[in-house]
């Protein structure tokens, strides 16, 4: 199955912008367009980085790297969003395109810890 499939096949609702725009433009670009998406962290001033292993961020930081691209594309709430990330089929969807995200530090807080998008072994 495609990319636009597979992203689609997921049960998407309008309340859910950010999260969408995660999994399309955000982890997509990682896996797809890696240095597309190395400029446009550059340019926004995040602290999303990419690293010699992954793309690695807090939830925090992703919504707001996020939420600051998608600004026309509607709004979501953090904790609406980070329901999401846990609650949709994120990982099969990442594991279908060779990638999955991990946690890379784990502060013992979802939202202090760090987590990383890398490509299959």
């Amino acid at each position: 199955m495609q990319l636009s499939g597979l992203l689609k096949s997921n049960t998407l609702t309008s309340q859910q912008w950010i999260y969408d725009y995660v999994l399309e433009s955000v982890f997509r670009a990682y896996i797809l367009e890696p240095r597309a998406l190395q400029r446009r962290l550059l340019q926004a001033k995040t602290t999303v980085q990419m690293t010699l292993v992954g793309l690695e961020f807090s939830l925090p930081q992703l919504y707001q790297f996020a939420s600051m691209e998608a600004k026309s594309m509607g709004a979501q709430s953090y904790a609406s969003f980070r329901g999401c990330l846990y609650g949709q089929q994120t990982q099969v969807v990442l594991h279908a395109l060779g990638a999955e995200v991990v946690i890379a530090q784990n502060h013992k807080n979802v939202n202090e810890s760090i987590y990383r998008l890398q490509l299959l072994t």
